[in-house]
């Protein structure tokens, strides 16, 4: 029997099947693995590691610059000079200098001295280094985001499937009551036909929750980075107190956001580029060191051994002058966008203080309505559960009953409503306060 058991098993995981059934996850394990695993955070990893690409080349200007050249000539039809008659002869003479054959090998080593054009693109690679890690922690708070709002939308549907749950026992109670008081003659069909299609529409609203749940999760998994064909189930949470009762900070610090971080860190690059813009009107100066080797001849064997060396060493000052006003355009063009880089900087300020502000006062409306409702929800229960009591001792009707219970479910419907709202506003508010992280962390 052992022996059977352990082939099952076998065969099912050569065929793929999770022995072990599916995964529970909490919302923390959720962002470890979108942190982990999420396909987007390869691209910032490229990024960052091409700004260290850009920060070798900055340098690399700086650094000698050693070349190799050689060249093989076949002066297949050497030019002819000519000599006027009168100078060595009476009659004009036409002469051939040079070699048939000619060969050259050179090598040259550059040196900038200075550039000032180059020195700005090496100041400028720090900055341009810390934009690509600030735009990877800004992907970071995105997949956090999103994969908080996947999950909040996967709990409301647990707790609406959870109260439709409780409503499909309690019809069906109250359905095995009703059928044994109409055999014994004590009420009227009708009363058993309205409880069966209120029973009908709680198990019909129980299939399109299921779906919908099933949706969310595949959401959940796209957010998270998951293969949608895994498996997992959502531990739902016990206390929504903890997302309620939280401290809210009336300053707001925009040096905090991670947008103003980035759009800073753009307009100190756009400083550097009005700088580089500047320094292409003073002169470079650099230096030159050539040997070679030469050898000709007018037979193919001499060209390569008949061999002269020569060598060089230079200084070169390059001093511009006038350029059809193209450098001037440049700078101009460069000083314009630093001006738009500091307008959007005051812009996406204004909007981050108004997303905190508005945030703040969203999250302070929604969780005064979630208390309203969770209290009348609670009223509504009583309300339900008396009526239910006093019907059931034939003091009231089956309209009372049903109109209680019409009360209840509109309660129900009001406080998911409500808990929606706080989740959804509690996440924009952590949001806006560049705290999703610290708000992640409480889970």
């Amino acid at each position: 029997m052992k022996k059977n058991k352990v082939i099952f098993y076998l065969i099912l995981a050569v065929f793929g099947f999770d022995i072990h059934g599916q995964q529970t996850v909490s919302l923390k394990e959720c962002v470890d693995y979108a942190l982990k695993n999420h396909v987007s955070h390869s691209l910032y990893d490229n990024e960052i590691a091409s700004a260290k690409q850009k920060s070798t080349e900055a340098l690399a200007g700086y650094l000698p610059q050693v070349s190799t050249n050689v060249t093989f000539d076949d002066n297949l039809k050497r030019q002819v000079s000519v000599i006027p008659a009168g100078a060595f002869s009476p009659n004009e003479i036409r002469v051939q200098f040079g070699n048939q054959y000619n060969t050259n090998i050179t090598a040259q080593v550059d040196q900038v001295i200075y550039d000032k054009s180059m020195l700005v693109g090496i100041k400028a690679a720090e900055p341009n280094n810390q934009l690509s890690l600030l735009k990877k922690e800004q992907n970071q708070d995105v997949v956090i985001y999103n994969t908080v709002n996947a999950y909040f939308q996967v709990l409301v549907y647990l707790e609406q499937e959870k109260i439709t749950l409780e409503n499909e026992k309690k019809y069906k109670e109250l359905l095995g009551i009703l059928k044994l008081r109409f055999e014994k003659g004590v009420i009227k069909k009708t009363d058993v036909d309205r409880t069966q299609s209120s029973l009908n529409n709680i198990v019909s609203q129980k299939s399109i929750l299921q779906t919908n749940k099933q949706v969310a999760l595949n959401r959940l998994k796209n957010a998270i980075g998951m293969p949608l064909n895994e498996e997992i189930v959502i531990l739902p949470m016990t206390n929504y107190e903890s997302l309620v009762n939280i401290a809210q900070e009336s300053v707001f610090e925009a040096s905090n956001i991670l947008d103003h971080k980035i759009q800073t860190n753009n307009i100190l690059l756009q400083e550097f580029d009005v700088k580089r813009k500047q320094a292409a009107f003073m002169p470079t100066v650099s230096m030159y060191a050539r040997y070679g080797v030469m050898s000709f001849g007018n037979d193919l064997g001499t060209a390569f051994s008949n061999w002269v060396d020569f060598s060089t060493i230079g200084l070169k000052a390059n001093i511009p002058i006038f350029s059809g006003y193209r450098k001037n355009s440049q700078l101009k063009q460069s000083e314009l966008s630093l001006l738009s880089a500091k307008t959007n900087l005051k812009l996406t300020d204004n909007n981050l203080n108004l997303a905190f502000r508005n945030s703040n006062s969203q999250l302070q409306k929604s969780q005064s309505d979630l208390g309203i409702n969770r209290e009348n929800l609670s009223f509504a229960k009583e309300v339900l559960e008396s009526s239910t009591l006093e019907y059931q001792k034939g003091v009231s009707t089956l309209s009372d009953l049903l109109n209680a219970d019409y009360s209840y479910k509109e309660a129900q419907s009001n406080y998911i409503t409500s808990l929606i709202n706080v989740l959804s506003s509690t996440l924009e508010f952590e949001k806006s306060k560049g705290n999703l992280k610290s708000y992640i962390s409480q889970f």
